[in-house]
């Protein structure tokens, strides 16, 4: 039975509707004032991003802001970078794969260019706009600071929260070194110089292998003992590049005076003895060369083609289209009194230049290359990596067949030689040291070291003046 409701009730009910009613309505105002405050405050938020100007920080990359704000996502405007190598051999097609497909997919907003070796003067002539410049060290002088763009990266680094531990140290303080203190690049990739040797023919000979911390006078005992004559073959001991040696060389002697910009090789006792220790080898009988066979190329080729020599002291290592096979490699030899000291390094280091108009977006990229995210991945392909992780370094060489049960590690001293100070006129002095230490140990010379170290000295500082003297 259906309880009929008084006056009363019947009031209260439609009381309480009405309060509902009016519940309800508040309610959906306090909704849609919501809703537009939020859009009007979105709208700030996105205008006051577009005035300042900056690029996105760590924190913001990965989706907060310093005061834990989620930010406006907003679409990246496509840029054009353009990437000069110094060096020739390199094709574009060859660096996309080092570099360019990489950063591509990790920035799809960033256009990738790339200008194979020319003459730097060229391209700047004819107004071609360079964004980043990759060379080997050696080249920085001659094609970045000589044509003036040079660019001071340091508060590019600051506004990034860029870490420069991460990296290999001894690349990071050659760089500053050469910026006075700035930094014009980062490096990407190093090396060092190491020694191969010819397993095949130390077994022939019954004599054992070299070893890591072998000294200069080790080596040289061991060259005596593989040289020899046997069946109608000469077999030599060991070959160096004299040019590669002495860039890296382990006392960090440099080629020229940063502050007088005098050449080096007479005031730095340093230099003689790398020149008498490279030269004692060939004066070893039977590892000898002349004019034809001293030639650096004949000396590679001797080792890595002909299968003659038993140890190279270089830079470069036989790579998988050599005909040596049954190679293994180790340290540097060393000085008796440097233990432990390996070769200086000899990076790679990817430069902005001061004509980029994208130094924001060059910076992310070259940034990108030293992450430990693509550092693995040039580890496992067999570029030696700048950086620190023990995970980039235990992947070095994984994935090159012709590495496979080489000691790797040789590649990887722990102890790297102090670089050398570095300057603009170093080419003119190398170029002098190269052909005098040719001319001595190929024998087309009557200069002992003394007269050559002489020599090597005055041209490199006429040289260098009569540069000095075209630039007033």
């Amino acid at each position: 039975m259906v309880k009929k409701r008084t006056k009363i009730e019947l009031a209260e009910s439609r009381a309480t509707k009405n309060d509902n009613r009016h519940i309800g309505v508040n309610l959906a105002k306090f909704v849609k004032n919501a809703a537009i405050f939020g859009l009007l405050a979105a709208v700030a938020s996105a205008c006051s991003g577009a005035n300042t100007g900056g690029s996105t920080t760590a924190g913001t990359a990965a989706g907060t802001t310093d005061s834990g704000k989620v930010p406006e996502v907003k679409k990246k405007e496509p840029v054009d970078l353009v990437f000069f190598q110094t060096s020739s051999g390199w094709t574009e097609a060859m660096f996309m794969e080092q570099y360019g497909d990489a950063i591509k997919t990790k920035f799809p907003h960033m256009n990738i260019k790339f200008i194979p070796s020319a003459k730097t003067t060229d391209l700047i002539a004819s107004g071609t706009t360079i964004d980043v410049l990759f060379s080997s060290v050696g080249h920085i002088h001659a094609h970045l600071i000589a044509n003036n763009m040079q660019y001071d990266m340091t508060e590019l680094i600051k506004k990034n929260n860029y870490d420069l531990n991460q990296l290999e140290p001894s690349t990071v303080e050659l760089m500053k070194k050469i910026a006075n203190g700035g930094m014009y690049g980062l490096p990407v990739t190093n090396t060092v110089s190491v020694l191969s040797y010819n397993k095949d023919l130390f077994d022939k000979f019954g004599v054992s292998y070299p070893k890591d911390g072998m000294t200069w006078d080790d080596t040289y005992e061991l060259a005596k003992r593989m040289t020899r004559t046997e069946g109608g073959v000469n077999y030599r001991g060991l070959v160096a590049s004299v040019e590669h040696i002495a860039q890296t060389n382990q006392f960090s002697a440099g080629y020229v005076d940063p502050k007088t910009d005098k050449s080096l090789f007479t005031t730095n006792e340093n230099w003689k003895k790398i020149a008498d220790n490279l030269s004692r080898f060939y004066k070893i009988p039977g590892n000898e060369v002349d004019s034809k066979t001293g030639v650096l190329l004949a000396q590679v080729d001797a080792f890595r083609k002909d299968l003659t020599v038993a140890m190279m002291a270089h830079l470069a290592i036989p790579d998988k289209n050599d005909a040596i096979k049954n190679w293994d490699m180790v340290k540097l030899p060393e000085f008796k009194e440097l233990p432990g000291v390996g070769s200086q390094p000899y990076p790679t280091y990817f430069d902005i230049t001061s004509m980029s108009k994208h130094k924001d977006e060059a910076f992310e990229a070259i940034a990108f290359l030293t992450s430990e995210e693509f550092q693995l991945k040039l580890a496992k392909r067999g570029d030696v990596p700048v950086h620190k992780s023990q995970a980039v370094r235990n992947a070095f060489g994984q994935e090159v067949e012709h590495l496979k049960g080489k000691n790797i590690k040789a590649r990887l001293p722990e102890k790297l030689a102090e670089p050398m100070a570095m300057t603009t006129y170093d080419a003119q002095a190398k170029t002098k040291w190269v052909t005098h230490m040719n001319q001595l140990i190929t024998g087309t010379g009557n200069d002992d070291i003394n007269t050559l170290l002489r020599k090597a000295a005055e041209e490199a500082d006429k040289d260098i003046e009569t540069i000095k003297a075209s630039k007033k």
